[in-house]
């Protein structure tokens, strides 16, 4: 993996040679300005292709680390999808470089995700607006 234009622009190696370059978004808002800005991807979307990916291999040949990959995939995508959810309803989503943690339930609690109103269950089936995060 090379990193060409750190945070949005990659070229990955290709088993056999050659390779692939992905491309994520790059725009400006109230939090970070840039000089240019194109269009690309989100990591929300590269990872519902990982996760499918991950399902396609673990029916071909199923083993315990694959399920356990397939969860971990899902929870990236989710915790993706609650910071999304929470930004959007303290209004600071491109506004703000962070947002208020302080009045966030904390992982040490029983349910940290109690105000969020989906779960990390087939995270990758739910439909994605304009966007590119899910629609509630």
């Amino acid at each position: 993996m090379k990193a060409i234009d750190p945070g949005h622009t990659y070229e990955l190696t290709e088993l056999g040679g050659g390779t692939q370059k992905i491309q994520f978004i790059k725009r400006s808002g109230d939090a970070v300005q840039y000089d240019h800005e194109h269009p690309g991807l989100q990591v929300q979307e590269v990872l519902r292709m990982l996760i499918d990916r991950t399902k396609y291999l673990n029916a071909i040949l199923p083993c315990v680390e694959t399920d356990e990959a397939l969860q971990h995939l899902r929870m990236a995508l989710f915790m993706y999808e609650v910071r999304a959810y929470r930004r959007k309803q303290e209004e600071v989503n491109r506004k703000q470089p962070s947002h208020d943690d302080t009045v966030r339930p904390k992982s040490w609690t029983d349910n940290p995700y109690a105000d969020v109103p989906f779960n990390e269950f087939e995270i990758e089936n739910r439909p994605i607006g304009k966007d590119g995060h899910i629609l509630l």
